[in-house]
């Protein structure tokens, strides 16, 4: 658990350190690779509390929440969050192979507190939030056991934001992170975040690492992240478990 927590503090520390502002961070994609109604799915990690739940044969939700904090002393914060759901379809093939697909949205916020030092050695505080929208679509494939998950993903997120604030933040300041003249609020921006999730445990707990990359497709400038990684535990509820075993046993049984 300690080494948990010490990869998930230096993920956080990689993405929002050295006082760079990141206006899009992408948080963990969410991909349970249900196989049953009735299955739950969650996964925490130092960022996420993500849930997914299969309410029919071929139909589940998801639920997702994000938050991010880097701090250094009192004189730097830059911080945000997100909370989003989606619907979706899965279906299972042979061999332990899954298809899902989830379609869904959310609202989230990023904020930056600073302190600066005018031409007369004066400091003084600055600060800025804006508020965005966000829908995405996440169709994942993977490979499934009671050992072992290995999944694919391509999440495509388009993201609004529709307001933006701020007070003493220098004008430069604002220039540098594409900030001024509404070139926040102005576009939509579009991100490509394809994503590999290994996950490895026994049945009902697993441990998951997940790494990814977040593209730019539109020509609109923003300042964000490029890539996302993440490392947390999982938990499954589901009955497809005890099925494995008892035709695993059936199967011993014909043998002798």
């Amino acid at each position: 658990m300690k080494r948990l927590i010490l990869f998930s503090g230096i993920v956080a520390l990689f993405t929002l350190s050295s006082c760079t502002t990141q206006m899009y961070v992408s948080n963990a994609v969410n991909a349970p690779l249900l196989k049953e109604k009735g299955e739950v799915h969650v996964n925490i990690t130092q960022n996420d509390l993500q849930a997914a739940v299969a309410l029919g044969k071929n139909f589940g939700i998801i639920a997702n929440g994000f938050y991010m904090n880097y701090r250094t002393g009192e004189t730097y914060r830059h911080s945000g969050y997100l909370g989003e759901a989606g619907i979706g379809y899965f279906r299972p093939f042979e061999n332990n192979f899954v298809f899902e697909g989830f379609v869904g949205g959310g609202v989230g916020r990023v904020s930056k507190q600073q302190t600066f030092t005018d031409n007369n050695d004066n400091s003084y505080r600055a600060y800025f939030d804006a508020d965005a929208t966000k829908m995405f679509i996440q169709p994942d494939f993977g490979y499934k056991t009671k050992y072992f998950d290995a999944i694919i993903s391509s999440r495509i997120s388009t993201v609004k934001y529709t307001s933006f604030s701020q007070q003493n933040y220098p004008e430069n300041e604002l220039k540098n992170d594409y900030l001024d003249n509404n070139s926040l609020t102005g576009p939509m921006f579009m991100f490509v975040e394809p994503a590999l999730t290994i996950r490895g445990g026994y049945k009902f707990v697993k441990l998951q690492v997940q790494v990814g990359r977040t593209i730019n497709v539109t020509p609109n400038d923003i300042k964000y992240a490029n890539n996302f990684s993440s490392l947390g535990l999982v938990i499954n509820i589901a009955k497809w478990y005890k099925a494995d075993d008892d035709k695993k046993l059936q199967e011993m049984k014909r043998v002798d």
